[in-house]
């Protein structure tokens, strides 16, 4: 990652935007970063940190410590960082929570964190994350690197430049992890791991399938004390003594089968010979049925014939009843027709009535209409009134509105006048607060800062509380950790005794006598182990998993111990008062700040409620020029319409003089005008009406008459024919011997009926005729034998089936448990062969996961021993640049042996010092020594880790502080080493007040410190 342009905006001492262009640099590739103490040289790096990861280099500068205290409150702390990274150029924008200046309105709002990440294409900008957690993530994913590592390897704060050095193992390994990609060998140890549980599983199922089935044919007598050999011989014999059982079930079956068929036919030959005796019966009992039908059938005939005479009449009938429907047509109209006479009759006498009525009227009409002349001649009148009437209201309403108006306005003129005088004495007391607020400000701030002063002694007093109170809680957990290390220990060491006996169990197993032992090769073996527990080696394994980790709980307990005792000893107080005393002084303190601050807020309210005085007060002198100015306008104006209003009342009194009283109500008259017209309209279309319902009246009436005449003549010629049809039917009928019509109506059938009737005699006569032939036929054959005896057979035939199933069901049950003990045997002969395989492939890959996961005598897993071999690479080139800095003294070395305990090594460094000859630990170096090893580990991974051409790019490493520490030959040295990177393209960034180091690297940025915020500029060599 090389940085290309950082801009930084109220953050940290930053107050404004500032904008530092690495690209300035050109070709130089190392560069000093200059300033005095607290002008914002490592906020430069907690800028860039904070940008890429969302947190600063440091961990004491987070969340709104970060905002400049330079900063207005409307400005908004942010920063932008763009950077190359593989080729690639990307832009990283966030926004700290932080709380700034309403838009609108006072107060504060608090802006919540945000963050956007672009991938730059020339001008174009490609969105890949906007939010902080995914811009996070997408960095870490890009970089493949967290931020402790980013820290650790590329940005080093202040402090904190030896810690990748003095690192332990296992921290060393999460950042070598990533920059080796060595998680595939981490998976390797997983796969491993699972094949040999999965493994073990295997073994476990397959020794259970066989003493499941084991378990399933024989009883625990039968297998006590039996090999595998003598079981599959158990498994013989019962399958010889089972199939012998089977031949004789067979043999009494085929006996049962014979049985069963002789008495199955004897059924179906009786139950033959019983179906025709029932058929005898049936045929017996139908013809008794037929015979007493017979008087039936009879009767039945003569109707047919019968109806068969009727119908040959019922032509003539049909005319008859015609005939006598119209007959009765004819009367009902001639009843209709005479009604409808008199009716008409009615309607003519009451539309004469109805005439003469409105002659009567007439004079009453003439009236009505002389009098309408009257109302139009005065109309004219009238309508001017009401115009004049409309007018008068509308200016009486004018004036009664001016006259509202002109009111308001003399109370508004007044209403201003009192609060000019009103203004002036707020202004003369705003003018005294103004003077005590400087003085409340003055005080506030001094109370403050005794304020701060107090929380800082009482927090720094809680903490040492809270570290001690921990203390004694992790010296409590100690012991109990302790104590489980050592139970841990005891139920290691028993487990793994009990394996090796059940091994040495397994192994006697296969012993015979004359047979050497494969451990002690004796050819005698007069106490062979026995099995006394059933152990397995996972068990073991989880056994001795269980002790690492109660000696790694343990000692991670204690190293917590000694951080907890070292931070007690840390804290210093700037002041010789007790909690307690702290406590009181702070509350008096917080009491008094309180009040001023009250005092404050009521100056400040009051400042912002009188703060617009003087301009209101000039506003309402020009408000009340104005307003005074249309009051008087508006008096001129009331003056005129009362005028008009007087004019307008006296040509209104002088018209009403000419209107009679009774029309001097507009409305009343119009309605006495639109009556008349009604009245008179109605009249002349009563009238009309009258004429025209007589005319109709009278033709209805002639038309009345005519049809009844008609109607008359049609019901004497209906009734001629009726008679001459009559006789001609009673002549017929009698012919055809009906006495008299109610016997002919009788015979009378359907079509339908007739032919129903007509075919169920000739069925009745074809199905006599059949039942009495049958009859014949079967007496014939039945004839001399009896009746057979069907419940004795069909309980023998039972009986004998019964005895077949039975021993049917024996068979098939013989033949399955035959077939089950031969699948069982099968099964116990393949699963006992797939136990066997099973337990070698398990040894084999149980060496294996054992010795990848660490289980060896170096406890050095295979993903860490790829680490070692990658971090043997750094040193070799870390120990180049250290023996240049050092004159040749010091060379790191990779600390090979075992670690106490359990905690997995195989990472840690030592450095061997040529005065001594010995080996030492990393931590016993100088602050100088460490500072000088620290910056050749630094160097030397970056250009190994750039030489793999990895995922992870580190084309640039910033360092705050450190070479303080060095005597002017060992800076010489460090300055060269890191000239020397320039040549690798590496871009260096170091934070330093040495002058030595500002005179051997020219390059720098220089941070100037003001009043209101840093600044920040490039100096390069032309430039000098």
């Amino acid at each position: 990652m090389r940085p290309l342009r950082l801009t930084i905006q109220a953050f940290g001492a930053y107050a404004k935007a500032e904008t530092i262009d690495f690209t300035e640099l050109g070709q130089e590739r190392i560069f000093v970063i200059s300033g005095k103490t607290g002008a914002g040289k490592s906020t430069i790096f907690d800028a860039m940190t904070f940008a890429l990861f969302g947190r600063s280099n440091t961990n004491d500068r987070e969340g709104f410590s970060l905002r400049s205290h330079y900063a207005l409150p409307t400005d908004l702390t942010e920063v932008t960082l763009e950077f190359l990274l593989r080729g690639v150029r990307y832009q990283v924008r966030r926004v700290p929570q932080q709380e700034v200046a309403k838009q609108r309105g006072e107060g504060m709002t608090t802006v919540n964190a945000k963050a956007e990440l672009y991938q730059l294409d020339g001008e174009e900008e490609h969105l890949l994350a906007s939010s902080v957690r995914d811009v996070s993530a997408k960095i870490e994913e890009i970089m493949q690197l967290t931020v402790d590592q980013f820290r650790q390897i590329l940005m080093i704060p202040q402090g904190e430049f030896r810690e990748l050095l003095v690192a332990e193992s296992k921290e060393k390994e999460a950042i070598l992890q990533r920059l080796a990609h060595t998680h595939f060998y981490q998976l390797i140890e997983n796969q491993l791991w699972n094949q040999q549980k999965e493994q073990e599983q295997k073994v476990r199922l397959l020794r259970e399938k066989v003493a499941g089935i084991t378990q399933e044919v024989f009883s625990e007598e039968e297998l006590s004390g039996k090999t595998a050999r003598d079981i599959e011989l158990l498994f013989t014999e019962r399958i010889s003594v089972e199939k012998e059982l089977s031949d004789k079930i067979q043999e009494q079956l085929v006996v049962a089968k014979e049985k069963a068929e002789i008495t199955a036919k004897n059924v179906a030959l009786a139950e033959e010979k019983l179906a025709e005796w029932h058929q005898l019966a049936q045929l017996q009992t139908e013809k008794e049925k037929l015979e007493q039908q017979s008087e039936q059938v009879d009767l039945e005939r003569r109707t047919i014939d019968l109806a068969r005479k009727a119908g040959a009449i019922i032509d003539q009938d049909a005319l008859c009843i015609r005939l006598k429907e119209q007959l009765d047509e004819a009367k009902i109209e001639q009843a209709a027709a005479t009604k409808t006479l008199l009716h008409m009759e009615s309607n003519l006498e009451k539309a004469v009535f109805e005439v003469d009525q409105l002659k009567a009227a007439e004079n009453t009409f003439l009236e009505w209409g002389k009098k309408r002349e009257q109302l139009q001649a005065m109309e004219a009148k009238v309508t001017r009134a009401q115009t004049l009437q409309q007018d008068l209201a509308q200016t009486q309403e004018k004036k009664r509105r001016l006259e509202g108006e002109l009111e308001g306005l003399v109370s508004l003129e007044q209403k201003l006048v009192a609060k000019s005088e009103t203004l002036a004495e707020q202004w003369q007391q705003a003018q005294k607060m103004q003077i005590r607020y400087a003085e409340v400000k003055q005080q506030l701030a001094e109370l403050k800062q005794k304020e701060a002063v107090f929380l800082t002694e009482m927090n720094k007093w809680e903490q040492k509380q809270t570290l001690q109170k921990d203390l004694g809680k992790l010296d409590a957990d100690f012991e109990v950790a302790k104590s489980v290390a050592i139970l841990a220990d005891e139920a290691y060491k028993q487990a793994e005794a009990s394996w090796q006996h059940e091994q040495a169990a397994i192994l006697a197993l296969t012993l015979a006598d004359g047979d050497s032992c494969p451990v002690c090769g004796s050819l005698e073996h007069p106490e062979p182990a026995i099995h006394s527990a059933t152990i397995t080696k996972l068990e073991v394994t989880e056994s001795r998993e269980k002790q690492v980790a109660a000696n790694e709980s343990m000692k991670a307990l204690e190293t917590k111990i000694e951080q907890k005792r070292w931070q007690i000893e840390q804290i210093e107080f700037a002041s010789d008062q007790s909690l307690d005393a702290l406590k009181e002084t702070s509350e008096v303190n917080a009491n008094e700040l309180l009040e001023v601050e009250q005092e404050q807020i009521a100056i400040e309210k009051f400042l912002a409620e009188t703060s617009n005085v003087e301009e209101e007060n000039q506003k309402n002198k020009l408000e009340l020029i104005e307003v005074t100015k249309n009051r008087a306008t508006s008096q001129e104006a009331f003056e005129e319409v009362r005028k008009q209003v007087d004019i307008a009342e006296t040509t209104y009194r002088l018209l009403l003089e000419d209107v009679p009283a009774e029309f001097q109500d507009t409305a009343h008259f119009y309605e006495q005008q639109v009556l008349l017209t009604k009245q008179i309209s109605a009249y002349e279309e009563k009238k009309k009406h009258a004429d025209q319902a007589l005319d109709i009246a009278k033709e209805q009436h002639y038309k009345a008459v005519s049809t009844l005449d008609a109607t008359k003549k049609t019901a004497i010629k209906a009734e001629q024919a009726l008679g001459e049809q009559r006789t001609i039917f009673k002549e017929i009928m009698a012919a055809n011997g009906f006495a008299d019509y109610p016997s002919y109506r009788q015979a009378i059938l359907a079509t339908e009926v007739l032919a129903e009737k007509e075919n169920s005699v000739k069925d009745y006569e074809q199905r006599y005729h059949f039942v009495t032939e049958r009859l014949k036929e079967s007496e014939g054959r039945l004839s001399g034998s009896t009746r057979p005896d069907i419940e004795s057979l069909a309980q023998q035939n039972k009986e004998a089936q019964n005895v077949y199933h039975e021993q049917a069901e024996r068979s098939i049950t013989q033949k399955e448990a035959i077939q089950k003990l031969a699948r069982l045997s099968e099964q116990f002969l393949k699963y006992l062969e797939e136990t066997s395989q099973a337990e070698k492939d398990y040894a084999d890959i149980g060496y294996l996961a054992d010795m990848a996961r660490g289980k060896n005598d170096r406890r050095l897993t295979f993903e860490r021993f790829v680490l070692a071999t990658f971090l043997d690479t750094i040193l070799l080139r870390a120990n180049g640049r250290l023996k240049k800095m050092t004159s040749g003294r010091f060379q790191l070395i990779r600390k090979k042996e075992k670690s106490k305990g359990n905690v997995q090594s195989g990472l840690e460094l030592e450095v061997y010092d040529e005065y001594t000859g010995l080996e030492r630990h990393v931590k016993t170096l100088s602050g100088g020594e460490s500072f000088k090893t620290s910056l050749a580990l630094a160097l030397a991974l970056a250009e190994v880790v750039q030489e793999m051409s990895g995922g992870i790019s580190l084309e640039t490493m910033f360092i705050d502080e450190g070479f303080g520490t060095l005597d002017p030959e060992s800076l010489e040295m460090a300055v060269e080493c890191l000239l020397e990177t320039q040549e690798s393209g590496r871009l260096v960034g170091i934070i330093s007040h040495v002058p030595e180091l500002k005179e051997r690297i020219p390059t720098r940025l220089e941070v100037t410190a003001t009043n209101h915020g840093s600044t920040t500029k490039f100096f390069t060599q032309e430039q000098f």
